[in-house]
């Protein structure tokens, strides 16, 4: 148990004030705070994208336009890039010609079959030539079906020279620029999802046994005149990181198509943590404890109606940045001296001094 000497060493000189039938003793007192059940841990953080995707054309060429700036937001299905589309519409017109000869070879073989099944009928030509125009007219069916394929290939090339947005983002990087011939694959622009950003913080190896009683999580950014968001935690790693041997933790927010966020913002998360079970004591200033003259921890107590104080015994616990614990003997909301306990006697009138 902590030992407290028998009078408080920070107490007021103070003289008393002559007040009628007695003196009254001018006090300096706090009102009893009720006990938290939950506290709040604060941690620098940064916005990472959740979603963000290296936009590429899927085949090779020259750009001929790029509409587009970083930074600019730009919506689902908005054009990005095009490549110059000249090449592709010509191996287009060439495979439409193509089949089109492809499907008059077929015409002309499946009529020129029709009269050689009629002369086989009757008996007017041998099989072997009935079986080579039905050799000859599936080789045409075939071809069709192949011009029909590299058509089909080929107009799929030319879409493949527009490139669009395939969700509402912002333009994070662009890595070409107009007229630049590229390769397919090669990375244009990396385009953010800004309706759902993470927000990522480091967690000292100290807070991880409290992970358990994580109950609520914020992000607050400054920049955005303290704009506060609610999150949700996607997950604390499993490993320190080095330098600092600290663990990442994450947490996703929703802010929408038009939020002022952008990847890279500091801010701070704001984790509401429940207090463990030996934890949720009520604290009160030092000063305000005492031993009494049979070596017992007490404090002072101000009854509000009647203007007197009473001392108390109490039990305490540990030491706090606000003070000291104290585990039982007193309740939320009662007046306890915190200065001038060395005037004081039981029964004592006393006024509260004012802030």
């Amino acid at each position: 148990m902590a030992m407290f000497p028998p009078v408080d060493a920070a107490a007021e000189k103070s003289k008393p004030v002559r007040g009628g039938k007695e003196d009254v003793i001018p006090v300096k007192a706090m009102r009893v705070a009720p006990v938290s059940k939950t506290f709040v841990r604060r941690l620098p953080a940064t916005i990472i994208p959740e979603v963000e995707t290296r936009l590429a054309f899927r085949v090779s060429g020259r750009i001929s336009s790029l509409p587009v700036e970083v930074g600019q937001v730009v919506k689902q299905g908005e054009l990005i890039g095009l490549l110059d589309p000249r090449d592709f519409e010509d191996a287009a017109g060439e495979t439409e010609a193509a089949l089109a000869q492809a499907q008059a070879r077929q015409k002309d073989a499946g009529l020129h079959l029709k009269r050689m099944q009629k002369l086989w009928a009757n008996q007017d030509v041998d099989i072997s030539q009935l079986d080579k125009t039905r050799a000859d007219s599936r080789s045409a069916d075939d071809q069709v079906k192949m011009q029909q394929r590299q058509l089909n290939e080929a107009r799929r090339k030319l879409s493949y020279t527009r490139l669009e947005a395939p969700y509402t983002g912002v333009i994070a990087q662009k890595e070409v620029n107009l007229s630049d011939t590229v390769t397919a694959g090669q990375t244009v622009v990396l385009l953010v999802d800004l309706s759902r950003l993470k927000v990522r913080a480091q967690l000292s190896p100290s807070l991880i046994p409290e992970h358990n009683r994580f109950e609520k999580y914020n992000v607050v950014i400054p920049a955005l005149n303290g704009l506060r968001l609610q999150a949700t935690l996607e997950g604390i790693g499993p490993s320190a990181l080095p330098p600092a041997n600290t663990y990442p933790i994450t947490v996703i927010i929703q802010t929408g198509p038009k939020t002022d966020l952008r990847p890279g913002m500091n801010g701070l998360l704001e984790i509401t943590v429940k207090r463990a079970t030996d934890d949720r004591y009520i604290q009160i200033p030092l000063s305000a404890v005492a031993t009494d003259p049979k070596g017992k921890t007490r404090v002072w107590v101000v009854d509000e109606k009647k203007g007197v104080v009473q001392p108390r015994q109490v039990a305490t616990g540990g030491l706090t940045k606000k003070g000291i614990e104290i585990k039982s003997g007193l309740s939320a909301g009662e007046w306890v001296v915190t200065a001038g306990l060395r005037q004081l006697r039981p029964g004592k009138r006393v006024m509260i001094l004012k802030k």
